[in-house]
């Protein structure tokens, strides 16, 4: 019987780059293209929830939250530190292999690209802190106003003596209408 053994590697693009991986200890990490250098990735603790992404279609932005529980004190005290360097720096979520004697098989497969919109710390007991960080996929810093369909009443109503669109209730899907003198 096959056993699968995976963890999530999380590389922010802050100033300094830092590296999280969702196991204990330090991983040293090769290379990549994502990765400009070799790189020890910091054990991240438990990852408590992963939420579902999907990948950018037709400009529909979404918000993710990723926490980690169960963090060391050098993570804790480098999310601390590090938070202001955090906000909108890019972050890629890729998934690493390993064996049944848990070594690495294979490089890492970046599953998506992120931009950080913050990260905080949580306690939930005196004994377990957390680390929560927020991640866009796209811009959800702002909204579009919705189309906006051009009638002869809106216009007039806009300007009385402007008949520009005094031959749009005529044309509907399907029709058209030639353009210049009749």
């Amino acid at each position: 019987m096959a056993a699968y053994r995976e963890s999530f590697v999380v590389y922010v693009a802050s100033n300094p780059p830092a590296l999280f991986w969702t196991g204990a200890g330090r991983l040293p990490i090769a290379a990549d293209a994502v990765i400009p250098a070799p790189m020890v990735a910091l054990g991240a603790g438990r990852l408590i929830n992963i939420p579902d992404f999907q990948q950018l279609i037709n400009g529909t932005a979404e918000r993710l939250t990723f926490s980690f529980s169960g963090v060391s004190n050098e993570t804790l005290r480098l999310a601390f530190e590090e938070a202001a360097s955090v906000k909108n720096a890019f972050v890629w979520l890729g998934r690493i292999t390993f064996d049944a004697a848990w070594q690495q098989v294979g490089p890492i497969e970046w599953e998506a690209l992120f931009q950080a919109r913050e990260m905080t710390i949580s306690r939930q007991s005196p004994s377990e802190q957390s680390v929560t960080i927020t991640l866009a996929n796209g811009d959800t810093a702002r909204s579009r106003a919705p189309n906006n369909f051009f009638t002869d009443a809106d216009q007039r109503r806009r300007y009385p003596t402007d008949a520009v669109f005094s031959h749009v209730a005529g044309i509907s899907q399907g029709t058209s209408r030639r353009w210049g003198p009749r």
